[in-house]
């Protein structure tokens, strides 16, 4: 079927752009401003899904919603830095230094330590910053743990909905980027640890929409996640794809569309700049949008440390510079590009590049003799 829609694509001509949509500039988000109504960003590597998220989640901050993160170990919410304070919330024991290359103007940072078995502690003091950025990921080598970790904080998010004013709650923006890496449908899991976490995620993303707290999430792939949690998701954004996997959602979508509007469409997803998205509501009506990139201060963060269930730290920690030079190695010798490298590796491009930059070249030029 791949193969089928590629070619299918490949015949339709130029003038497909009349069934196209008038673009729209996207900057009022009304829409989405009642508490429940989670939207999901979908897109290949590179196609700008983070940017559209850190954009929508700039806006939030300045109408006065609380942001709740999660980084995905890339750390791109830093660059929100020059227009909201932003939390750093750390592992215990771990470290993270933002060093300001540039002098730009940027907002004042916490980084604040937590008990990463007990992350109620974050949500005890989430409504104090405007921006909370809880940082697991990038310390942690097991995927498997990672799922863990964040099926507690969803477990621990609803308690502490249930007994905060809604009025607090429906102020408050749960932002996952890539949350694909957490759950993948049922069968699909990436280890163990996913297939045992997969259904308390799910069922606390369900009770997010009951007590009116915001979830904005991105995945690759529509269909990397659940029909379960698909079905919680009220707006969809579309960004680049490379066609076939964008098929499911968008047939189903224009399934009241005249024909040539969909593979019109379908099309465009697969050319358009990372400046674009279609946006699709719980009613099927949709847009195409075009907004304004964010402003990138030349900013580096400096990590430390590594958190690791007990007995593992050792062994995980030499597998860890092991993979990580092979990855240098691919790259080096141009057999990979990043966003290969991205895709095989199952994070995001930004956390590849910082890994290939951290390189020294003398370890670049002794891996493979």
């Amino acid at each position: 079927m791949k193969a089928a829609i590629e070619r299918k694509l490949a015949k339709i001509p130029p003038s497909y752009v009349e069934y196209l949509p008038r673009v729209q500039q996207f900057t009022d988000i009304t829409r989405l401003l009642q508490g429940g109504y989670h939207m999901l960003v979908i897109g290949i590597t590179g196609s700008g899904k983070s940017t559209l998220l850190l954009t929508l989640l700039r806006n939030f901050v300045e109408r006065g919603f609380t942001v709740l993160a999660r980084d995905d170990g890339g750390l791109e919410a830093t660059y929100l830095l020059p227009f909201t304070p932003i939390t750093y919330w750390v592992p215990e024991g771990c470290r993270l230094k933002i060093r300001n290359q540039d002098e730009a103007r940027l907002n004042e940072y916490e980084v604040r330590e937590y008990d990463w078995r007990n992350p109620g502690e974050i949500l005890d003091h989430v409504f104090e910053s405007p921006f909370n950025l809880v940082v697991f990921d990038a310390f942690c080598i097991d995927p498997g743990m990672s799922a863990v970790f964040w099926a507690e904080l969803f477990k621990t998010l609803i308690f502490k909905c249930m007994q905060t004013p809604r009025s607090e709650k429906e102020k408050l923006i749960f932002s996952v980027d890539e949350l694909n890496d957490l759950i993948q449908p049922k069968g699909y899991e990436l280890t163990r640890k996913h297939s045992n976490v997969r259904a308390l995620i799910e069922y606390n993303i369900r009770k997010l929409r009951k007590h009116n707290v915001t979830l904005i999430a991105t995945s690759h792939r529509f269909t990397q996640l659940g029909i379960s949690v698909r079905s919680q998701f009220s707006y969809i954004a579309v960004k680049k794809s490379f066609g076939w996997d964008a098929w499911d959602f968008l047939s189903k979508s224009l399934a009241t569309q005249n024909n040539k509007v969909f593979w019109a469409i379908l099309k465009d997803v697969t050319t358009m700049g990372p400046e674009y998205f279609y946006l699709f509501d719980y009613k099927n009506n949709f847009d195409k949008y075009v907004f304004r990139d964010i402003y990138r201060p030349k900013v580096d963060t400096v990590l430390e440390g590594v958190v690791m269930e007990e007995g593992v730290e050792e062994g995980a920690n030499i597998w860890k510079a092991r993979c990580l030079r092979i990855l240098r190695y691919l790259y080096r010798k141009k057999m990979m590009t990043e966003a290969e490298l991205a895709q095989l590796a199952a994070v995001s491009q930004p956390t590849i590049s910082r890994w290939l930059r951290s390189a020294q070249p003398h370890e670049l030029d002794s891996w493979g003799g």
